[in-house]
C-alpha cells in the first residue's frame, strides 16, 4: 500500500517525546502508541538526561517549547549516553507526521539540484546556514528567477510539484508566482541546512482604503538563524524585499530598494514598505506554520478563480541591484534605488522583446495571443 494514507511501518520503534504542555505530551504519544510505537514521554525536560536512559531509544523528539539552549543542553546530554541516538525539533500540530517520517528515514522537503539552482542564479558562496549566506541568496534570486504568472493567463494552470516547479524554473528558466517561487527557495535552504517554515499572507499591496479583505494566497517564510527569525521572501512580485527581513524588531529595515518594517497586527504580522514617505502594507501574515498541503487550495484558488487577478493581467517583476522592473499588461515601469520612475506605455512587439531582453524569460510562439491582450489592455488604461 502506498500513498498519504498507507499505515506507517514504525511499529516497535523507541521514541522519547518530550515537551511543556501535559496535553499537548498526551495526545501526541497516545497517537504514537496507536501506531505501535514504544514511546515515553515527559514535562519535565530539564531532568529529562538524568530520568531516561539514551540507549533504550532509537529517537528523541523535541517539542516547539525547548527548542533554543534547554534542548542543545539535552541534545549533548543524551549524545554522550548515546552517540547513534537521533534527535527531532518538532512541531505539536505536525509532531507525530515528523516523528514518523524521521523513523521512516524520509526527507520533510523534497530534494532541490543545488547545484543546477546555484548556476541559475549566480551564486558562487559557501553553502553554509549563515545570515550571509541567506542575505545573498535573497538578493539574486528575484533578479535571476522574475515573478511571472504566464501559465495561469495561458490556461495552464500552476503546478506545485517540486519535480514541476525545478523543471520550469531551474532547468527551463522560467519564473513563477509566490507559491513557486517561495516553494523552491524553501527546499533550497533547507538542503543548505537552515530552519525553515512556511508561512502564509493576506495580501494588502495596492488595496484601496478600506477594501473588503482579501483571501490568505500569498507564501512567505521564516528561516531561523542563530535564534533570530527572519522573514525570507523572494515571491512577491513588483515589490519583493530584496533582503529578509528581521520578524522581532518593528524598526525600520533599510534595504538595497525600500525600506520596509514588519510590525505586530492584532495576532498577525504587518509587512510595510516606505515609498515617497509613507508606510504602505504589502501583507498581513499568519505566524503560524504551514504545510505544502495548506497552499493547494490557494493556488488553485489564484491559478483558477476569475477574480484573480493573476487570469486578468500580464504580470511580470524583476528586481536587480541597478532597478526594479514591472510589467502591468502594456504599462513597464522601472524604478531606481534613488527613487527615479519611467514609465513607457508598449505595443505588442515591445511587450515580447521586454519579456525577453529585460525579463530574461524564454518567450514561447503560444505566449502571443496574450501578448497583445496585454497590449491592447495597456493602451485602453
Amino acid at each position: 500500500m502506498s500513498g498519504p494514507d498507507r499505515r506507517p511501518t514504525v511499529a516497535g520503534a523507541r521514541v522519547l517525546v518530550l515537551g511543556r504542555s501535559p496535553e499537548v505530551l498526551e495526545t501526541v504519544t497516545q497517537e504514537l502508541a496507536a501506531l505501535g510505537v514504544a514511546v515515553q514521554g515527559s514535562t519535565e525536560a530539564e531532568r529529562a538526561a538524568d530520568r531516561f536512559d539514551a540507549g533504550e531509544f532509537d529517537l528523541i523528539a523535541f517539542g516547539g517549547g525547548l527548542v533554543g539552549p534547554v534542548s542543545e543542553r539535552l541534545k549533548r546530554d543524551f549524545a554522550r549516553q548515546n552517540p547513534r541516538v537521533r534527535f527531532l525539533d518538532t512541531y505539536a500540530p505536525l509532531a507525530v507526521r515528523q516523528i514518523v517520517d524521521a523513523l521512516e528515514g524520509r526527507e520533510p522537503e523534497p530534494p532541490v539540484d543545488l547545484d543546477a539552482y546555484c548556476d541559475r542564479i549566480g551564486y558562487r558562496g559557501p553553502r553554509t546556514p549563515t545570515i550571509g549566506t541567506l542575505r545573498a541568496l535573497h538578493e539574486l534570486h528575484p533578479a535571476s528567477i522574475v515573478f511571472e504568472a504566464i501559465d495561469v493567463l495561458l490556461g495552464r494552470g500552476v503546478d506545485l510539484s517540486p519535480a514541476a516547479v525545478d523543471a520550469k524554473m531551474i532547468r527551463s528558466r522560467r519564473g513563477g508566482y509566490c507559491f513557486e517561487q517561495n516553494g523552491l527557495f524553501k527546499r533550497v535552504l533547507t538542503a543548505i541546512g537552515f530552519e525553515v517554515e512556511s508561512l502564509v499572507a493576506r495580501v494588502r499591496w495596492m488595496a484601496p482604503a478600506g477594501a473588503p479583505p482579501r483571501p490568505r494566497t500569498h507564501m512567505a517564510l521564516r528561516v531561523t538563524v542563530d535564534g533570530e527569525p527572519w522573514l525570507a521572501d523572494v515571491g512577491f512580485g513588483g515589490c519583493v524585499p530584496t533582503a529578509p527581513l528581521r520578524m522581532d524588531t518593528a524598526a525600520p529595515q533599510p534595504t538595497r530598494h525600500e525600506t520596509f518594517r514588519v510590525i505586530p497586527f492584532g495576532a498577525s504580522l504587518l509587512v510595510q514598505a516606505r515609498l515617497d514617505g509613507t508606510w504602505l502594507p504589502l501583507y498581513e501574515l499568519s505566524r503560524e506554520p504551514q504545510l505544502d498541503v495548506d497552499y493547494e487550495l490557494a493556488n488553485w484558488f489564484t491559478a483558477t478563480h476569475p477574480t484573480s487577478h493573476f487570469r486578468r493581467n500580464l504580470t511580470v517583476a524583476r528586481a536587480t541591484p541597478q532597478a526594479r522592473y514591472a510589467l502591468l499588461d502594456g504599462r513597464l515601469t522601472v524604478r531606481t534605488p534613488d527613487g527615479r520612475t519611467e514609465r513607457r506605455f508598449l505595443d505588442a512587439d515591445q511587450i515580447e522583446r521586454a519579456l525577453s531582453d529585460t525579463f530574461a524569460l524564454p518567450v514561447e510562439p503560444d505566449w502571443r495571443p496574450v501578448i497583445e491582450r496585454a497590449a491592447a489592455a495597456g493602451a485602453a488604461a
